[in-house]
């Protein structure tokens, strides 16, 4: 007597290659959201890169914007600095100008009378007039 063997399958053949693609789409789901919350994650961590960057140039612009207006302030105050100094070198040279002036003046009046006492001293009635009062 020939036996059949019957095997009583919860499955049948035509399910099989179904399960299997089943699986395939079920793992191909897994790494998807797997790969998404790894794009998620990379995502946030550059957006809280931006927002601390952001801070820092922010710290940054605020502390070079300090040193700006301390920069403008000093440079202002020097440039009146300047402006009074350079009054006072215009006044000082005119007064130089004018020291000059009043001893070439000097100059020449003392070249002039020392060349009138010159004349006196070379004429003969000088020499006359020593004599007798010595």
């Amino acid at each position: 007597m020939a036996y059949t063997i019957i095997t009583i399958d919860s499955e049948s053949d035509e399910d099989a290659p179904k399960k299997s693609m089943d699986e395939k789409k079920r793992k191909r789901m897994i790494s998807n959201r797997e790969s998404a919350r790894r794009s998620r994650m990379k995502r946030q961590k550059q957006m809280e890169d931006l927002i601390t960057e952001k801070a820092e140039l922010e710290r940054k612009l605020y502390e070079d914007d300090l040193k700006y207006n301390a920069l403008l302030k000093m440079h202002v105050v020097l440039e009146l600095e300047n402006k009074v100094l350079k009054a006072k070198e215009n006044k000082l040279t005119r007064y130089l100008i004018f020291l000059h002036q009043m001893l070439q003046e000097h100059r020449e009046i003392t070249d002039s009378s020392l060349n009138n006492d010159l004349e006196i001293i070379t004429e003969p009635k000088f020499f006359e007039f020593m004599a007798s009062s010595c």
